[in-house]
């Protein structure tokens, strides 16, 4: 299988400063030189432990061998925000001068190893060798140069050892995760829901395998459910920041396991399609080992309807993650392209041409990240002779597309109702305002969430309530119900809950997601900024805890005045999260000292996570006319086929 990028595949750390060149010795020096020693930058690093280093012991460290311990820490968990470099008084480039320091310390990995936390929960008659000789019969972890044992050991430390009993659920299809699981001894068995909502045993999963690789590449749901097949089965279950730092220490691993990882995918992908129904399962496996599989980032282009890319044409395109969108120049100035659909997971094209039968180009570009299986003319063309019921689907699909071909110059969503809004549809929507509301759709991403609060505007009486419940409920408003407009509803800027949360590559876990789907900042957050840089919609806000700090000392006559203008603040009854019912523990990839100066935050990241541990939403439940509603945007709006057979009235 061959694997082709448009952009490195992601990984925690400098993922969001792709672009950083280190400092040349003698540039190192003139930066220190010109530092005045004035401290903003430490100031202004959300870094807890910044409160203990001094600009001048940072600038020690910089260009001679005198490290102090803090310092070294520091280092290592600068999460490289770029904070530090808009308030330095002589525009010096602090983040260089890290990135420079950081790479003279080398990888904290090769270090001592703290194993008290793993040694706490290993089952009886185990020890820590022993974990790693199971874990060296991972395919993975087998060549010990380029994995030592001292990598193994830290990838133990800051993972989890579980014993499970028979029938236990390792992982339920349908929920959100983003943890692997290796198999250290027992067996797993793997079902899939079927047709007739029964499950369905796909296979087993044994000693030196492991399961979960789909939901950490690709941010998508759980394919399958795991479950224990042997009581006392033992698995170590590694959050995905470790098994990202690992692929960071050790490229190779990354190479291996994405390779691995993507030929499962792209084969379990072709046995769900019912287009590939009745191919013989090692055919499908030699279909997906030779399949190329190409990465786009946001806004990649696929293929285009120019001449240039027609050697693509000769290829079937399936797409394995993501959202993208398919469209056609119109030669306008103002309009240069015409949205005529949107393609999501496991819809394919033939030959780069319109799926809409027309056999034209079209042009098609990534809505998100997206991953597409690309098959070659010969390979097609072989399993079209030997499976005749093959040919026959792929010709029916087309025809079926081909009576949709004439709404797809007409298409148009109804935006809630439909019943109620038809004849307020034939009234106020034309052709160019359809096109415009399906290009909101596709284009701004709103097919991309899971949950999106919109408010039907015929209802709505503009109380702003909903707002003001959200404020009520957390101390800030996460929410502005003014979003864009498509036909009567709004589609309220706050997080959506994307499919693919791009937002979630946080170095520090300081963003999760739970099982059902909601995205929320966890105690770990200390507003650094990345998560809100990365959110293509700018629905993440960075608040300071110091506006807070200073409310709780004001007079007790001005905190009185605020309880009438802004509220009690936040709610009473809160069912607490999963990771604040007790006291945090150390992030995955850090262990903060008990000091407790070290753990005080200066500002944290605040985003919608749907009223995660109370039992309704704020906004929905305050709004006093039924108006604000959340929605899964493609069952409301409709799928693509849906979507562009209405016609504008």
């Amino acid at each position: 299988m061959q694997i082709q990028t448009t952009q490195k595949i992601f990984k925690v750390g400098l993922t969001h400063r792709t672009d950083m060149q280190p400092l040349t010795a003698e540039t190192i020096n003139f930066e220190i030189d010109m530092c005045i020693g004035c401290d903003r930058c430490m100031r202004a690093c959300p870094v807890p432990l910044s409160s203990q280093v001094s600009i001048a012991d940072l600038n020690r460290a910089t260009i001679s061998e005198q490290i102090a311990p803090v310092v070294a820490k520091f280092t290592d968990e600068c999460v490289m925000c770029g904070s530090c470099v808009p308030v330095c008084p002589v525009d010096n480039h602090r983040d260089l001068l890290m990135l420079s320091l950081k790479q003279r310390l080398g990888v904290p990995w090769d270090g001592q190893v703290d194993l008290s936390k793993a040694m706490r929960h290993l089952p009886g008659g185990w020890s820590v060798s022993l974990v790693l000789h199971c874990l060296r019969e991972q395919a993975l972890f087998r060549n010990e140069r380029l994995v030592p044992d001292n990598y193994l050991l830290h990838f133990v430390a800051t993972s989890e050892i579980e014993v499970l009993t028979a029938g236990q659920e390792l992982l339920h299809e349908g929920d959100f995760g983003r943890d692997i699981f290796f198999i250290l001894d027992g067996q797993c068995e793997i079902f899939s829901q079927g047709t007739d909502q029964k499950s369905l045993p796909l296979a087993i999963l044994r000693r030196g395998e492991y399961i979960g690789e789909q939901g950490m590449l690709t941010g998508q749901p759980r394919n399958v459910t795991v479950r224990a097949a042997q009581d006392r089965t033992v698995v170590l279950k590694v959050p995905e920041q470790v098994m990202q730092r690992l692929m960071e220490v050790v490229p190779t691993v990354q190479d291996f396991f994405v390779q691995l990882s993507t030929s499962r995918a792209v084969e379990d992908m072709l046995s769900r399609l019912d287009l590939f129904e009745g191919i013989s399962a090692e055919d499908m496996r030699t279909l997906a080992n030779q399949a190329t599989i190409r990465r786009f980032e946001r806004d990649g282009q696929l293929f285009s309807e120019e001449r240039k890319g027609q050697p693509v044409r000769e290829s079937f395109h399936l797409l394995l993650d993501g959202f993208v969108k398919v469209a056609r120049k119109t030669g306008r100035e103002q309009q240069p392209e015409r949205i005529i659909a949107y393609r999501q997971r496991g819809d394919y094209f033939v030959g780069g041409l319109d799926m809409l039968g027309d056999q034209r180009a079209v042009t098609v570009t990534a809505i998100n990240r997206v991953a597409v299986a690309e098959i070659s003319r010969q390979q097609l063309k072989a399993l079209l002779t030997r499976y005749p019921a093959f040919k026959e689907r792929i010709q029916e699909r087309v025809r079926l597309y081909q009576e949709a071909n004439t709404a797809a110059h007409s298409a148009v969503f109804e935006p809630f109702d439909r019943a109620q809004l038809e004849q307020a549809l034939t009234n106020t929507i034309s052709d160019a305002e359809a096109r415009a509301g399906l290009h909101a759709l596709v284009n701004d991403g709103v097919v991309e969430g899971t949950e999106v609060l919109v408010i039907d505007l015929d209802k709505c009486i503009h109380c702003n309530e909903c707002e003001e419940a959200c404020e009520r409920r957390h101390g800030q408003s996460r929410m502005n119900r003014e979003g864009m407009v498509i036909g009567n509803m709004s589609i309220v800027t706050a997080c959506r809950q994307c499919q693919d949360p791009v937002c979630m590559l946080c170095s520090r876990a300081g963003i999760a997601r739970k099982p059902s789907g909601e995205v929320y900042i966890t105690e770990s957050c200390i507003g650094c900024g990345i998560c809100a840089e990365r959110c293509p919609y700018d629905n993440i806000s960075i608040v300071s805890l110091t506006d807070d700090m200073e409310a709780d000392q004001l007079p007790s006559w001005q905190r009185f005045s605020r309880f009438f203008s802004k509220g009690f603040g936040k709610e009473r009854g809160r069912q607490m999260l999963p990771m604040a019912q007790t006291a945090p523990e150390p992030g995955p990839l850090q262990t903060f000292a008990s000091d407790g100066l070290e753990n005080l935050r200066k500002k944290i990241a605040i985003k919608c996570d749907l009223c995660a541990g109370y039992n309704n939403q704020a906004c929905v439940q305050a709004c006093p006319t039924g108006a604000a509603i959340r929605v899964n945007p493609v069952n409301f709006f409709g799928s693509t086929e849906d979507i562009l057979s209405r016609k504008a009235r």
